[in-house]
């Protein structure tokens, strides 16, 4: 990322000059022109001119404003002008691309322009050009209200006004009809208010200050033209809240009875009342706290009392085979039910669980969890069989379409493991860990519940978790989980918000899944883990260790004594992924030359005398 921020600051200093320094934002955005026309994002290394409704990346410069010469190549020009190397080039490119598209019709019910959705978040517009494809400006384009057909043919229902395509589309869904304009706060114009001529019109503004703001212009533009205008400020939202949040928690019954209730807007909004709308390319300042808003915080709440708060990130890491996906199961399987978990009291939520390392034995151990804690009714658990790589934009916006498209909102998230989530990264590097963690909050944000990332433990398991410390030093809560012979220990390590709770003890204990299959559970127990005594040999050598560990968990998820040996190469691959295929290889082969594990005709099975 600091290397793209670099490129684009350069080239765009190049072509451009010396930003404006008032309107720029140091570290962030820089600014050019007296209105601040040309804006550059230094993190995602895109700019955009508002003036031309242009934008891209740096080679986009290079493009619209660099000499190229006869040949017209930008590389060329990247190498003779800024010493930029062709084969560095590539990462010149912001990765943003359209998310979602939202379509305006005009009163013909033609498509007149579209509002994509870009990631990194952004906005552009764009019109039909005819031959199949867009041209991005609507300069010669009147703005029209979102969902204009469905309001023409509906002439006697009221009309909905949100802040929002996507508000606008959850009231849509629940058979309302509803309508916002592009663009966002303070863009409402005169010119979608003559299309709501004699209607009578709720606005529902988003619980902040622009959002207030946007319901007061959009009032003061239908007075006169509206039979007659409702103004709702729903209860309960959080600050930035909308309707879609409403929705998410309460039901469209509730919300009509609001509307009923609510009375009918009898005064013009003044302008003098007014808190100036955030326009776009001005700095929105921070908001602060005095002491008897601190005061008045409520105290933290707990998705698990005592060990998960409600809304926070965790991280819970063990060694391989200390039962971590066990554990996490569990937990996913308590919340979903709203049960209680190992006498912890649960507040029940729905869970949205990430398994990214497969899901071969998932089923087993849901099955067997069902059957020891005697619940036969749905869960509001979802399970999504397959890794989300979160340092890929693409499926980090398809996650996020999933999560919409579900239109449920989660407790609890678990990605299962952040091996399997950071896959092509380097885990010792803050940078690529620091992208897994922006992605997590994004996750966090668009569900408003907490997190649960599973990871590994370092080849030393005391030093704690696997890769770069920043990991560590971006959750609330970290658990260690270990294991002593049939035991299972869970320790935490960090509560950001709370006194850390004491060392839980858990006891694996082997039922049926089905008629053909068993799986393990956990038991919350006050005996002690078993101390075991330092040996010598195959125990002392970690990944010796660990090819046991995969050997003795793949015998138990299949329920079990003998398997063929290629099973437990694999399953020892992907719990040692980082290891070469020579270093897995030496660490079976300690383990059948000291005897724990027998091979006999490619059937492998464990010498319980021995271990």
């Amino acid at each position: 990322m600091t290397n793209l921020a670099a490129h684009a600051e350069r080239i765009a200093r190049h072509y451009w000059g010396e930003p404006n320094a008032k309107l720029s934002q140091k570290g962030r955005t820089l600014r050019w022109g007296t209105n601040g026309s040309k804006e550059l994002d230094l993190v995602k290394g895109a700019w955009y001119d508002f003036e031309a409704d242009a934008g891209g990346g740096a080679v986009d410069i290079v493009k619209q404003y660099g000499k190229l010469g006869i040949s017209g190549s930008v590389a060329d020009v990247l190498e003779r002008d800024f010493g930029i190397q062709k084969q560095a080039q590539k990462a010149l490119e912001p990765k943003q691309y359209i998310q979602r598209i939202y379509s305006y019709f005009d009163t013909d019910g033609a498509e007149a322009y579209q509002a994509c959705r870009l990631y990194p978040k952004s906005f552009r517009l764009r019109q039909p050009d005819g031959r199949g494809g867009y041209l991005y400006s609507v300069k010669d384009i009147e703005p029209l209200p979102y969902n204009l057909p469905a309001i023409m043919q509906h002439a006697d229902q009221p009309v909905f006004i949100v802040e929002g395509e996507k508000c606008a589309d959850v009231l849509i869904e629940a058979g309302l009809v509803a309508t916002t304009n592009h663009g966002g706060s303070g863009k409402w114009l005169d010119t979608h208010s003559k299309h709501l001529v004699g209607r009578s019109v709720i606005v529902l503004p988003d619980n902040d200050a622009a959002g207030r703001t946007h319901a007061d212009k959009v009032i003061a533009s239908l007075w006169g033209k509206a039979e007659r205008i409702k103004r709702i400020d729903l209860p309960g939202l959080q600050e930035k809240g909308d309707v879609a949040d409403f929705l998410s928690e309460r039901t469209l019954d509730e919300l009509m009875d609001i509307v009923r209730q609510a009375p009918v807007v009898t005064a013009q909004p003044e302008a003098g009342d007014e808190v100036p709308a955030v326009e776009d390319g001005a700095v929105e300042p921070y908001q602060t706290m005095r002491r008897g808003a601190v005061f008045a915080m409520p105290p933290v709440e707990f998705l698990v009392d005592g060990l998960l708060t409600d809304t926070g990130f965790a991280m819970m890491y063990g060694a391989p085979g200390t039962g971590k996906s066990f554990l996490a199961i569990d937990i996913a399987l308590s919340v979903a039910h709203g049960m209680p978990w190992q006498g912890q009291e649960v507040k029940p939520g729905a869970v949205l669980y990430i398994a990214g390392e497969g899901i071969g034995g998932f089923g087993k151990r849901w099955k067997a969890w069902e059957k020891y804690h005697g619940t036969k009714d749905e869960p509001d658990m979802y399970l999504l069989p397959t890794a989300v790589n979160f340092r890929e934009p693409e499926d980090i916006a398809r996650l996020v379409a999933t999560i919409e498209g579900i239109g449920q909102k989660f407790s609890l998230v678990i990605v299962d493991t952040v091996a399997r989530a950071i896959a092509g990264a380097e885990e010792n590097s803050s940078t690529d860990m620091g992208l897994f963690v922006a992605a997590c909050d994004e996750i966090k944000a668009l569900t408003g519940g907490a997190l649960l990332a599973v990871h590994h433990a370092g080849k030393d398991s005391s030093r704690g978790a696997r890769g770069s410390t920043a990991l560590l030093g971006a959750v609330d809560t970290s658990l260690m989980v270990g294991k002593s012979d049939d035991i299972v220990v869970l320790r935490t390590e960090k509560m950001k918000d709370a006194e850390p709770m004491d060392e839980i003890n858990l006891i694996m204990q082997t039922v049926p899944a089905s008629i053909s299959e068993t799986s393990v559970v956990l038991e919350r127990t006050d005996e002690p883990a078993p101390r075991r005594q330092k040996a010598a040999g195959w125990r002392d050598n970690p990944q010796a260790y660990h090819a046991f560990q995969a050997l003795q968990n793949l015998l138990i998820d299949k329920g079990v004594t003998r398997i063929h040996v290629t099973e437990w190469h694999e399953a020892h691959t992907q719990k040692e992924p980082d290891l070469s295929k020579q270093q897995r290889q030496r660490a079976r082969q300690m383990l059948l030359d000291a005897g724990p594990v027998v091979c006999d005709k490619k059937i492998v099975w464990i010498n319980k005398e021995l271990t």
